[in-house]
């Protein structure tokens, strides 16, 4: 008996004697409604707090109604700057771009001052097109018109066969209907390129009607002679177009001449960007050239 008197069970047990003791005491004493008041007094705290928390979360979740609607106000707004700035980029990049094919081009038209060049790109490809002919985001409201040259700094594409308001078809030199007046830079000699089924097959084009005597050989370079120079040779290119190198020299089967296989410097199924050249000095004495060789054909 003694160690329990001792024990923490006996000491709390004596505590909430006391307690029970001492409210009823109070109770006695104050009135049977000062029970009731003395818990209100220690519970009363306890909802103010209560109600203060559930006051701020109510005033919380109403704010993050609000705010929902601002943020999506807030989203479609920057989404918006998002979209100008992404269209900034791809101005600053085709900017950037078109820089660059002039730094490319520079000296093309140092070389030749009168030629008026307008930057393009290849926006289409024609799959049933057996030369590779393709569509350019230029048209006649740039100012390209129809037979003018297209190249890029590595040499002759070919010509615009078409033109719209605002693109153009460009037939390739690798088309049969290719015919324009090329020339040997090495022996001056010059002819007329066209080209076969078989021969574009191989990535060819032919420096035609050479003389039997002629020194032209592998390795030579061919250029374009220029319509306003070797009137009636078909094409409505200025002279000095770089064309390709030459690979081999051969006889033709329809007649005495001799004919020079030539591999152009560029391929058109890899150009992504092109130039036009839109004026040069002669186009109009090569359309009126052209003109007549049409008239004196038919």
């Amino acid at each position: 008996m003694h160690k329990f008197t001792q024990t923490r069970q006996f000491r709390t047990l004596l505590a909430v004697l006391f307690l029970l003791c001492s409210l009823s005491l109070y109770t006695g004493v104050a009135g049977p409604g000062a029970l009731g008041d003395l818990l209100s007094t220690a519970v009363l705290p306890m909802q103010r707090v209560l109600s203060l928390a559930t006051g701020q979360t109510a005033e919380s979740l109403e704010s993050i109604t609000k705010s929902k609607e601002e943020l999506q106000r807030e989203v479609d707004a920057l989404q918006s700057q998002v979209n100008q700035l992404n269209q900034q980029q791809t101005n600053y990049y085709t900017a950037l771009q078109q820089n660059e094919q002039y730094r490319k081009f520079l000296g093309l038209k140092n070389e030749n001052p009168d030629y008026q060049l307008l930057s393009a790109a290849v926006i289409e490809r024609d799959p049933t097109s057996l030369s590779g002919s393709f569509t350019i985001d230029q048209g006649s409201v740039a100012g390209v018109t129809q037979d003018a040259p297209v190249i890029t700094e590595e040499g002759l594409v070919g010509w615009v066969s078409q033109v719209y308001a605002t693109t153009s078809v460009v037939t390739t030199i690798f088309d049969t209907a290719t015919q324009f007046g090329g020339r040997d830079t090495v022996t001056n000699e010059t002819g007329i390129l066209s080209t076969t089924l078989e021969l574009s097959d191989e990535g060819h084009i032919r420096l035609g009607y050479l003389d039997a005597d002629t020194q032209v050989k592998a390795g030579d370079q061919i250029i374009t002679s220029g319509i306003a120079v070797d009137s009636g040779l078909g094409g409505l290119f200025p002279g000095g177009l770089l064309v390709g190198t030459v690979t081999e020299v051969g006889h033709s089967t329809e007649d005495a001449s001799l004919y020079a296989e030539v591999a152009p410097y560029v391929d058109p199924a890899d150009v992504r960007n092109v130039m036009v050249i839109t004026d040069f000095e002669g186009k109009e004495a090569a359309l009126q050239d052209a003109a007549s060789s049409q008239e004196s054909g038919g």
